[in-house]
């Protein structure tokens, strides 16, 4: 029942402007999070020792913070202008409580790897859907130089977007099966970002594209294996490149215009209005540096948030606020790049070693482009959370898996009624 629950909140968010309650986007997405933490997170406390002290660490942290913005963005409806926008705030940490231990449980389970293979394919069908609905036009996904697919803006259909390009190429790279199939799984994706006509985003899945395939010539350089491939790789990395931009041209000429515009020097409109919003948020946090304004309160009569992670959780919900933030950021940054280093320097051998890593490198560019994302627009907002919990997840299960297949390692002990030792020390 976990593993289908999980799969259907995969399907959910998706599309947060389809599944409303009330009028509301991604209620049903919500409730889905909520049912899945009460079925994992009644089992966590026996799961997480099982798991290596660093992932229980980082779970442990990062779900403490959580719990404190919760606490934070409750205490905030007594003074919010708008108390029930401060939920806002709350639905996007459950989804950490919902997705962690959940990815863990069922990673637990007997064919623990085959269900966690599950979880990442559903994501990808469901990015190509996503694109693919976006391409034809069909429905509420309609395009004109801007799509915001079934997403409430078209930077929150890029930002799903980037943050899953990563996911599909390692997928494609790790697979040894379907690759004609998966290699149209990621232009597909990558004709989604262009229609959504974000051009952070379209930046940022070009360029979390490249550092995937950077990250992947390095491992397999290191380990001098298929030198040749890694050679036409580089040979040919500037000419898809190109090949990238002339399809942005062709297909959204006025994000290709804007980008230029920007690269040459110029000031795009959406650059100066998010500076002047940035300037308004900082005076509203200085003007409430301990409380904030509350949590998912409008920027004045702007916008509903400060498209920045750390200066919206200043205006929000002030100092503690901000600091919570950077703290579960920082962890996170520092995990992830120490996944990545380890992964570069891991000797062990064999197909199932191979594959591990590169969806080590491949999720870890997954959370990056997400964190750097939100550094330009919805400052993680509840319609994108679960593009940040549920790849970090997905490093966690395959940083665990790592562990166990290093050389020089203790074998892991074997618990009784667990089918996978994935996770176990």
């Amino acid at each position: 029942m976990l593993q289908a629950s999980v799969l259907l909140l995969i399907v959910s968010i998706w599309f947060p402007g389809a599944a409303k309650i009330a009028g509301t986007d991604g209620s049903l997405s919500f409730l889905l999070a909520l049912f899945c933490a009460l079925l994992s997170i009644v089992a966590y406390a026996e799961i997480a020792r099982r798991l290596h002290r660093a992932e229980a660490a980082l779970a442990a942290t990062v779900l403490t913070i959580s719990a404190f913005i919760i606490v934070l963005s409750l205490l905030s409806m007594l003074h919010a202008d708008i108390p029930i926008r401060t939920m806002r705030a709350v639905f996007a940490q459950v989804f950490g409580f919902a997705i962690i231990p959940a990815v863990a449980a069922i990673s637990m389970r007997p064919k623990g790897l085959v269900a966690i293979d599950r979880i990442v394919m559903a994501m990808i069908i469901m990015s190509v859907a996503t694109s693919c609905l976006v391409a034809i036009g069909l429905g509420d996904a309609r395009f004109a130089d801007r799509a915001e697919g079934y997403f409430k803006h078209s930077n929150q259909l890029g930002i799903a977007l980037s943050a899953s390009v990563p996911l599909v190429a390692a997928k494609l790279v790790a697979s040894r099966r379907h690759r004609v199939l998966l290699t149209g799984c990621l232009v597909a994706v990558l004709l989604g970002l262009v229609k959504s006509g974000s051009k952070t985003n379209f930046i940022l899945g070009v360029a979390g594209l490249g550092t995937f395939f950077g990250l992947y010539s390095i491992y397999m350089v290191r380990r001098k294996q298929r030198p040749v491939t890694v050679i036409v790789g580089i040979v040919t990395a500037p000419i898809l490149f190109e090949a990238i931009l002339v399809t942005l041209q062709s297909l959204n000429p006025r994000a290709y215009g804007l980008l230029s515009l920007q690269f040459s020097g110029g000031e795009a409109h959406s650059v100066v209005s998010r500076q002047r919003l940035w300037s308004i948020s900082i005076d509203m946090g200085l003007a409430h540096p301990f409380t904030g304004v509350g949590a998912g309160q409008w920027v004045e009569d702007i916008a509903p948030h400060s498209h920045n992670l750390f200066i919206d959780a200043f205006r929000t919900l002030g100092v503690p606020g901000v600091g919570l933030v950077s703290v579960m950021v920082l962890v996170v940054v520092a995990y992830l790049v120490s996944a990545v280093l380890r992964t570069l320097r891991d000797n062990a051998q064999g197909d199932h070693a191979t594959e591990v890593n590169v969806m080590v490198l491949g999720t870890s560019v997954c959370v990056w482009n997400y964190l750097v994302a939100n550094q330009m627009s919805d400052s993680f907002g509840p319609s994108t959370a679960a593009f940040f919990w549920l790849p970090l997840a997905l490093l966690m299960f395959y940083r665990g898996t790592q562990r166990t297949l290093q050389p020089g390692l203790e074998s892991p002990k074997v618990y009784a009624g667990t089918g996978s030792q994935l996770f176990q020390h």
